[in-house]
């Protein structure tokens, strides 16, 4: 089969590797229909993040159909379905208290470390899934592929860190269209959050970015590109959603968010800086930080509901491209070029 393959830092192939077949109890193989390229695929991509073998099959981002099945499965071929980019049991304590991401058997799609262990990736024609039944979701018919990759990670993560932020609030028994909110970062994770926020009932949302064309995009899904700093008559806003995984836009979400406020946290920061204030300055402004990875197979039947009642899709994907394509796209997408925002791939084109 034909696959995108990790060679070294900032160079990747298309090229043919070993179709996965023969599944074990509990796994599956999906026929890969479409497959997103993400921001975090540019941290090993960029060697911010050691430790990926070489060839490995890249990504985590993936909807298809069910092709085959091994022992104990639900699922049947021909299913439509989608992959949370986390491999997840369903049966552990943390599957079964909505932290899907730190599920006991837990995997990244698309990791394999230098002493051979992980799985491969779903920038391919078919892939592996182990704990099939826990880690794919059924998709509703009125949910495309294209929306069943955006499910498994990015929408998922948007709409976590907005609800944190929301849930976080909860005590201050100010009403949801009270509320402001600045979105640090609006990339496809920062526009899903912009997105959710407005979904989840937020009464301003300000969008934050240092390219226009996020910016003005954000604004179409309904954040303002302005005004954050005289929110609350100035005290600043009530919370903040950081999605960069930057020391900067950490450090710039603890300086505008108001005394009693919430910062969101769902950036990956690989990097070896630190945290960006004090624990006598989050005293000092009774500010609640709350993280983590976003458990996105707990989340994707809630987030469904996103796809439904907003557009932000088609705000979002900005290259339709074969799967043969994806060298160029991750180069265009590490230099931020052309208008570049989200990328996904047909591996069958």
């Amino acid at each position: 089969m034909k696959a995108v393959v990790f060679k070294e830092p900032y160079k990747v192939r298309y090229e043919e590797v070993e179709r996965p077949s023969d599944p074990q109890a509990g796994e599956a193989i999906v026929r890969v229909k479409a497959c997103g390229l993400c921001g975090s695929d540019l941290h090993p991509y960029r060697g911010s993040e050691a430790g990926l073998r070489a060839g490995t099959v890249c990504g985590h981002e993936f909807a298809g159909t069910v092709e085959e099945v091994g022992a104990g499965v639900e699922l049947v071929p021909g299913e439509r379905v989608a992959a949370s980019f986390t491999t997840a049991c369903g049966t552990c304590w943390f599957c079964t208290h909505s932290l899907s991401s730190r599920c006991d058997n837990a995997q990244l799609f698309g990791w394999i470390d230098e002493t051979n262990e992980g799985i491969h990736g779903g920038q391919a024609q078919f892939v592996r899934v182990p704990h099939a039944d826990g880690t794919l979701m059924r998709l509703p018919k009125d949910v495309s592929f294209e929306e069943g990759v955006l499910l498994g990670d990015i929408l998922s993560t948007g709409y976590f860190c907005a609800k944190n932020a929301l849930t976080m609030l909860a005590d201050s028994n100010i009403p949801p269209a009270q509320l402001s909110v600045a979105v640090i970062g609006c990339g496809p994770v920062g526009l899903c959050a912009v997105a959710s926020a407005r979904m989840l009932g937020f009464g301003q949302i300000f969008a934050i970015d240092r390219v226009q064309s996020r910016v003005d995009t954000a604004v179409k899904l309904g954040a303002q590109s302005q005004g954050y700093e005289t929110a609350n008559d100035g005290r600043g806003v009530d919370a903040v959603l950081e999605v960069v995984g930057a020391y900067e836009a950490l450090k710039l979400s603890f300086e505008i968010v108001r005394m009693g406020g919430v910062v969101s946290s769902v950036g990956v920061h690989a990097h070896d800086k630190g945290f960006p204030v004090s624990p006598g300055q989050c005293y000092d402004k009774n500010v609640t930080f709350k993280s983590g990875r976003c458990p996105a197979r707990s989340l994707m039947s809630e987030v469904s509901q996103l796809v439904k009642t907003t557009d932000v899709v088609r705000h979002i994907i900005s290259h339709r491209v074969p799967l043969a394509a994806a060298a160029e796209m991750y180069e265009q997408f590490e230099a931020q070029k052309d208008g570049i925002l989200k990328v996904v791939f047909d591996p069958w084109a």
